[in-house]
């Protein structure tokens, strides 16, 4: 065939396998791919995208293409706001990160989507014998990844070691060669290059359970070790310092797993199988070019895409009056940059002109997205009036039970909140949310918004410790909510083990068991102590949180939480703010 390749690592394989490759690595920006092709006379039989870590590569005119398209998302943990919509220009999506996307809302799955991870490294076998690195750490250290650094001190604290930043990718590989055991953490609980870089280097990589992306890849025990929390970590981390046999017997059969199944070739030829087996999934006409401009709006959104004010609104009102689009015209006429938030919508003519036309017509009466934009964009103003009317009309399209009335601007935040997450919109990782001038689009940015109107109230308190117990990239969050709910007069002693084994996630050892002890004191005083010890195996079943209370010093009256009594938790904007959407995430 003919191949195009546009930022992959690929090429080379491709060739290998006999195939004609034009190799295309143009600057990050939107780039007109016809034109590009053209100039470089080069008609494509196929078109492979990879995401690259750093500015990213929006290709413009794919549906005008008559060949096969593959996007391969890296990142899509932390850019899914604008994938979802990118995806639908290619016949076959490649991701690490499968079970995101099969979380999606049905509308915005994708009907082809492969699980692809990335890339092993072909490296020599070096036996551990001759490592001169027991323990390394490689990764950004910065307030974006608060749980990385308090792993980075568990690390020095217990085994004096130090993490390093900024170390050259040749060099990275270089000292995970010379290391025996690789600790990994992932920003939000996703698989990440670590553990494939780890492994391509016969390392033992000692990785967080992040669930099925991450067993399709390793098998645990065998191929690396998984932890639940961070007192487990250390737990078998001790192990395998005594054991330096085991750790190198999983670290081979991790990197004997890579040289197999993991090496560029073997990742070049499931593309061609995938897409070789696929149907025409790629969006086309003007279903393509609302594919296109949905992308380009949520990377301006998100702050890494300048384009002309009026660029979106104009190319979305020529397009077909889909709910995608809709949603989108509502949130653009809500966010310009120079938007007043604090206008009623009546006196914000772009967005009132489009609540009349949905109310008059009842048009999209039953699509969540569109409902949840317009009462957005009415809430983020503190327009009460005006966003109740799609509360209603949501719940009587869907023959919903009969709503709950909103009684103010917060009471409706919350309300959406529920809502939201039911439906399973529970968060954006990635997208940093400022509740000054964005219209809210999940569960969690609700929250945020009805901080800002009346915040930190036991309510609110409980909606995010609720939204935050069913996403572990939330875990930061948590944690905070859950100090406060721990000391509330009359908090249940269930509440501060969950607090407890928050802290143990965030790898906050000590604290955690400090907390865990004293939940356990007050469980047995009420004669609930297998009730506790039952929680403890849930959540520990191999054993380690009860090894772990058996050995922790005595725990004193009460630690004070990670958060002060009367402190407010802070979930907005600051507390929000995603790891910058185009720097990536690679270690």
């Amino acid at each position: 065939m003919r191949i195009v390749c546009v930022g992959t690592h690929l090429t080379a394989s491709f060739r290998r396998m006999g195939h004609e490759v034009l190799d295309l690595h143009p600057p990050g920006g939107i780039v007109d791919i016809a034109a590009l092709l053209d100039a470089h006379g080069f008609a494509p039989d196929l078109l492979v995208q990879q995401e690259t870590l750093g500015p990213r590569v929006i290709l413009a005119g794919l549906e005008t293409l008559r060949c096969r398209k593959a996007y391969w998302a890296i990142d899509s943990h932390l850019n899914m706001h604008w994938h979802r919509h990118y995806a639908r220009l290619f016949d076959v999506l490649f991701t690490p990160h499968l079970s995101l996307f099969l979380a999606l809302p049905p509308q915005w799955r994708h009907p082809q989507a492969v699980h692809l991870a990335m890339s092993g490294h072909a490296r020599p076998w070096q036996p551990h014998a001759g490592r001169g690195h027991d323990i390394s750490m490689v990764g950004v250290l910065d307030k974006h990844r608060p749980l990385r650094g308090w792993l980075a001190e568990l690390l020095q604290d217990r085994f004096g070691v130090q993490a390093r930043q900024g170390v050259p990718f040749a060099e990275m590989l270089a000292l995970y060669g010379d290391t025996r055991i690789i600790p990994n953490e992932s920003i939000g609980f996703e698989v990440n290059f670590r553990l494939t870089e780890g492994a391509s280097c016969g390392a033992c990589v000692l990785t967080p359970d992040v669930g099925p992306d991450q067993d399709a890849l390793f098998d645990d025990g065998h191929e690396m070790v998984v932890y639940a929390d961070g007192l487990d970590m250390l737990e078998k981390l001790r192990f395998l310092l005594r054991r330096p046999d085991v750790a190198e017997r999983i670290g081979r059969a991790a990197w004997k797993r890579v040289q197999a199944q993991h090496l560029p070739d073997h990742r070049a030829a499931t593309v061609l199988n995938a897409v070789d087996k696929a149907p025409g999934n790629a969006a086309t006409g003007a279903a393509g070019a609302e594919a296109l401009w949905l992308t380009l709006f949520h990377r301006m959104r998100a702050g890494v895409l300048d384009l002309p004010p009026d660029a979106v609104s104009t190319a979305l009102d020529s397009l077909p009056d889909t709910s995608s689009n809709m949603s989108a015209r509502l949130r653009a006429a809500a966010e310009p940059p120079k938007a007043h938030p604090a206008l009623p919508v009546r006196e914000t003519p772009a967005l009132s002109d489009l609540f009349d036309r949905l109310l008059a017509t009842g048009a999209h009466a039953d699509d969540v997205d569109v409902n949840v934009a317009a009462a957005g964009a009415a809430l983020v103003r503190g327009d009460l009036k005006a966003a109740k009317p799609f509360w209603y009309r949501l719940h009587q399209a869907r023959h919903l039970r009969q709503p709950e009335k909103p009684q103010s601007v917060y009471h409706a935040c919350l309300l959406w909140t529920e809502l939201l997450r039911r439906e399973g919109r529970d968060a954006q990782p990635g997208f940093t949310y400022d509740p000054e001038r964005h219209c809210p689009e999940a569960a969690f940015e609700m929250l945020v918004l009805a901080q800002r109107h009346n915040g930190n109230d036991l309510e609110w308190m409980r909606g995010v410790e609720r939204l935050t117990s069913r996403r572990k990239a939330l875990t930061f969050y948590r944690l905070g909510i859950l100090a406060r709910l721990a000391l509330e007069p009359g908090a249940p002693w269930r509440t501060q083990a969950e607090y407890a084994l928050a802290c143990l996630r965030a790898y906050r050892v000590e604290q955690g068991l400090h907390e865990l002890a004293d939940a356990g004191q007050r469980a047995t005083a009420e004669g609930q102590e297998r009730a506790f010890l039952r929680l403890l195996d849930g959540h520990g079943p191999g054993g380690h949180l009860r090894r772990g209370l058996n050995v922790a010093p005595a725990a004193p009256p009460h630690m004070p939480p990670t958060t002060p009594p009367n402190a407010e938790v802070d979930i907005s904007p600051d507390a929000t703010a995603a790891p910058p959407a185009d720097g990536g995430d690679r270690t």
